[in-house]
């Protein structure tokens, strides 16, 4: 079997340095100074975007700056997603010992299924929707992006346990036309958390998923801890990336490591 690091590394008033550390250890992997890792994080009230998508385009920034909600952009796809404690974020970092090549759908379909199963451990009947979200009863608890660059595979996802729902959907752009896509009228019908539907709180998740993961990769885990390398990487990329609106709230695609 496979051994992963396993990190819970988490900055949750400084969603900038998470998503930054999240590159920094994806970089790492890639250039062979890092293990395998799978890493829990929580953010305590932040937007994240994907990295093509536009501020002002999918966030009311209105609601934003009342709420004291922090914009972050991630340096993978996919769409705008809120956070709070009450989400649990999840990251596997890894070389490709699974022969995905350049495959996105495959990437998707190898590395949803441990949380599917882990959900459906928990007494949920869990899918797997078109490519990247886990549905209970149709409605979404758990958005995934992923990339794929050197022979190097991320998959990240965000996973709704007991998030302040109505906040979310007030801060978040959804179009109509997207809404209407999924068979919904509003965004509060599209969505729902894991502990209404089961009574599992954010430590049972975690348990089940790393379970879960366990079985699906075929890998044991072992407690680590991030390395100098990386969170020296992950502070220059903050500095020169993650803190700069351009990036946060523009095009620019900046690539400083």
């Amino acid at each position: 079997m496979n051994e992963f690091r396993f990190l819970d590394i988490e900055y949750p008033e400084e969603p900038h340095l998470s998503l930054a550390t999240e590159e920094a250890i994806f970089l790492e992997v890639m250039r062979g100074n890092s293990p395998p890792t799978f890493r829990f994080y929580r953010h305590s009230n932040a937007v994240i975007l994907g990295c093509f998508q536009l501020a002002d385009q999918e966030v009311d920034m209105d609601v934003a700056e009342r709420n004291s909600i922090k914009i972050v952009k991630r340096f993978t796809g996919g769409g705008a997603v809120y956070h709070d404690m009450g989400n649990l974020n999840f990251s596997i970092i890894t070389r490709d010992t699974f022969d995905i090549g350049l495959n996105v759908t495959k990437l998707y379909s190898t590395m949803i299924g441990g949380a599917v199963n882990a959900f459906r451990g928990m007494g949920m009947d869990a899918v797997s929707g078109k490519l990247n979200d886990v549905t209970v009863n149709g409605r979404k608890i758990l958005g995934a992006a992923a990339t794929i660059r050197e022979k190097t595979l991320l998959f990240h996802a965000a996973v709704l346990v007991d998030t302040n729902l109505n906040t979310l959907a007030s801060v978040l752009k959804v179009p109509g036309v997207k809404l209407k896509d999924k068979g919904v009228q509003t965004i509060l019908e599209r969505v729902t958390n894991i502990k209404k539907l089961s009574g599992h709180d954010i430590t049972d998740v975690r348990k089940a998923l790393m379970d879960s993961y366990s079985i699906e990769l075929g890998i044991t885990m072992k407690e680590g801890d991030i390395t100098e390398k990386e969170k020296r990487l992950a502070r220059e990329l903050l500095a020169k990336k993650y803190s700069r609106k351009e990036w946060t709230h523009g095009r620019e695609m900046i690539n400083p490591a």
